[in-house]
This record gives C-alpha cells, structure tokens and sequence, in this order.
C-alpha cells in the first residue's frame, strides 16, 4: 500500500475517483479528478471492450462535465501515451488539443507523452 498511499487513502478516493457503470450495473471506466493549481488533470480508463464500440465520446463528455462541474475555472487536462493513436482521436473528438510532449518517469522508466488540453467543441 505505500506505493499506492493515495489511493489507498479513503478521503482523497472520495474526493477525486469515480466510476462509470454500464447498463448491467458493471465498472465500465473509471476517472481521476487530480487537481492542480488551476487545473483539473484527468487520468482515465474505459474497459478495453468498450472503446471501439462508439462509447467512449460519451464517457469523455460525461467525464468533462463532471470536471467543469467540480471545478469551474480550471483548465482541463491530460497526458496520453504518444503512441496511443486511438486514445488520441477519441481525445480530439470532443475537443482536446496537444499542447506539449515530454518525457516523464513511470514504473517501466521514461515514457514520452502528450499534455492535451480540453478547449471545448
């Protein structure tokens, strides 16, 4: 759990994860709400089977809204995997851009990603 301590804390979990579910009452994505000074960054993930199955512009906007929600006057954002086209387009669909790409640390070393920003459709 150290390495998972904020996760594993329950009021930053209620604070800034949620779930989506689909129509059986199943985890269909989930969302991180990272605030930043300014900033709402989201990490997400929709179920692997869902992506090319034309669900994945609602869960964004859905995720959007309840970002703008949350926080008004943030910008929005998110870091994709540069070679994650797929992830990319869906981004850009409802109004992401790439506004930066860098490398930064994870688990398996330097990984190069996209900073993308939501501008709105």
């Amino acid at each position: 759990m150290r390495d998972e301590a904020e996760f594993a804390d329950p009021a930053i979990r209620q604070l800034q994860y949620a779930v989506t579910l689909d129509e059986d009452g199943q985890v269909s994505g989930y969302v991180q709400y990272f605030p930043i000074t300014g900033v709402t960054r989201l990490g997400l993930g929709l179920r692997p089977d869902l992506c090319d199955q034309g669900h994945s512009h609602a869960f964004l906007t859905a995720i959007i809204n309840e970002a703008r929600h949350r926080n008004p006057d943030h910008e929005i954002d998110l870091e994709v995997l540069t070679w994650n086209k797929r992830a990319i387009q869906a981004y850009e669909k409802v109004g992401f851009v790439i506004t930066d790409t860098y490398e930064r640390g994870s688990r398996a070393g330097l990984i190069e990603v996209h900073c993308m920003v939501w501008i709105g459709k």
